[in-house]
């Protein structure tokens, strides 16, 4: 049974500001959770954005009517959770996600087990991720790129969606100067035009680009569904799945060859399995990705990435750019991202 629900919001500054087609931020937000059931635990956050429509201020009421809901329920039953959560009100998907990663927390660490384990069983606990670069100049990105190059990523996604000819010029840029050896991803964040995104494909064929993310806008499907059809690299779902009706949507209208699932967009990692099930099913290849992220929601990301032969990418790189982060537990290697073994997320924060 749930005994109580707290949280905690914490505002960290970016090493530098991020810029991407739909705008520009210099701090990170992020609310923690922490549910308690006798003398076990659990430690969620969340990480509200324009992409779910939250702000630090709707996390934190949406967190305050919840124990309400769920205090002396039974913490076993995560699709009753949910139903409870949806009952406050419709949305809120990053406070929701915060509630149902606790859970899973405090499931996986009562069980003994890693939440990759309590979840999927798979083996492995480290993954390639990207190091993302945001909106620049060319001669900055270049230098952004070979300093995390330097820094041991051999994975890289670019931020494009403003001006096609220059987003064209920095891919190329960037792959003359890092080499054939790193994997380039792309994502224009609905910047595109139909037309522009069928051009833009084009072009990062011949630069080995493995896939461009989300080229048009959210709310056109029919236009996503010509530039894949056109598109001789693979085309990845983003801001149009946000939920499990989305994903179903895009694989009927077989629209995208993969799909970012965000535990953010999903309300945590229940839903984020059904996506995961509906895409396997049309062999769609998936990628977990991130917002401004501290490690407490990236462990569990990380961990659901590790639960899964079906997802494909890793984007769990928002950590390495927030100064401070309260939370702590994973590490970096050689391009891998390194899941902790201990019980659950496997990461230690302020409100263990």
């Amino acid at each position: 049974m749930i005994d109580s629900v707290e949280f905690k919001s914490f505002v960290n500054k970016r090493i530098c500001s991020f810029r991407i087609a739909t705008g520009c931020s210099d701090v990170e937000e992020n609310t923690m959770v922490k549910i308690k059931s006798g003398e076990d635990f659990g430690v969620g956050s969340a990480c509200p954005s324009d992409v779910t429509h939250e702000t630090m201020k709707t996390v934190e009421d949406f967190l305050g009517k919840v124990p309400r809901k769920i205090v002396g329920t039974d913490e076993n039953d995560v699709s009753s959770i949910h139903r409870r959560l949806d009952a406050i009100a419709p949305g809120n998907t990053a406070a929701k996600a915060a509630v149902d990663i606790a859970v899973y927390d405090l499931l996986s660490k009562r069980e003994g087990k890693t939440l990759r384990g309590f979840i999927g069983g798979a083996a492995g606990h480290n993954v390639l991720t990207d190091m993302t670069i945001g909106i620049e100049t060319k001669e900055v990105t270049v230098k952004k790129a070979m300093r995390h190059y330097r820094e041991g990523f051999r994975a890289l996604k670019v931020k494009v969606g403003l001006e096609l000819e220059d987003d064209i010029s920095r891919i190329a840029a960037v792959r003359d100067a890092v080499g054939p050896g790193v994997e380039l991803r792309v994502d224009a964040n609905q910047g595109y035009t139909v037309e522009q995104a069928i051009q833009f494909c084009d072009e990062m064929k011949t630069l080995g680009v493995v896939f461009v993310e989300q080229p048009v806008k959210a709310d056109d499907y029919a236009g996503l569904k010509k530039v894949k059809e056109k598109s001789t690299v693979p085309i990845m779902a983003d801001e149009c799945v946000r939920s499990l009706a989305d994903a179903r949507r895009v694989v009927k209208d077989e629209a995208v060859d993969l799909i970012n699932i965000k535990l953010m967009k999903s309300a945590g990692i229940y839903e984020a399995m059904a996506i995961n099930k509906v895409a396997e099913s049309a062999g769609i290849g998936t990628m977990v990705g991130c917002m401004g992220e501290i490690q407490v929601s990236i462990a569990a990301g990380l961990n659901f990435v590790l639960s899964s032969d079906n997802v494909k990418y890793c984007d769990l790189d928002s950590h390495f750019n927030i100064i401070d982060d309260p939370s702590s537990g994973l590490s970096f290697e050689d391009g891998l991202l390194i899941a902790s073994d201990k019980p659950g997320l496997g990461v230690s924060t302020p409100m263990d």
